[in-house]
């Protein structure tokens, strides 16, 4: 990936990563599920927070373009399962 005009250059079709974070790890991989669509994708545990309040998975899924990383950015945003999506 190079970045030109601060802006990465990403070739597409591609696997595409995004950290999500919430509270409920099993609320956190059904909703990654329901974005994939179908899509191929992989869950794996990243993070806890020390308290244990949080948790955070590495969601990966393969993307055919920008509009759909970032459709699939909002659909994660939108869901009330997700605090933060990265």
């Amino acid at each position: 990936m190079k970045i030109l005009n601060d802006k990465p250059i990403i070739h597409y079709p591609c696997n595409w990563s995004y950290r999500i974070i919430g509270r409920d790890e099993q609320l956190l991989r059904s909703t990654a599920k329901s974005v994939a669509d179908g899509k191929t994708y992989s869950i794996k545990p990243s993070n806890k927070s020390s308290g244990g309040k949080y948790v955070s998975l590495s969601f990966t899924v393969h993307v055919d373009g920008e509009q759909e990383r970032l459709s699939i950015f909002t659909q994660l945003k939108k869901s009330k399962a997700v605090k933060y999506v990265l």
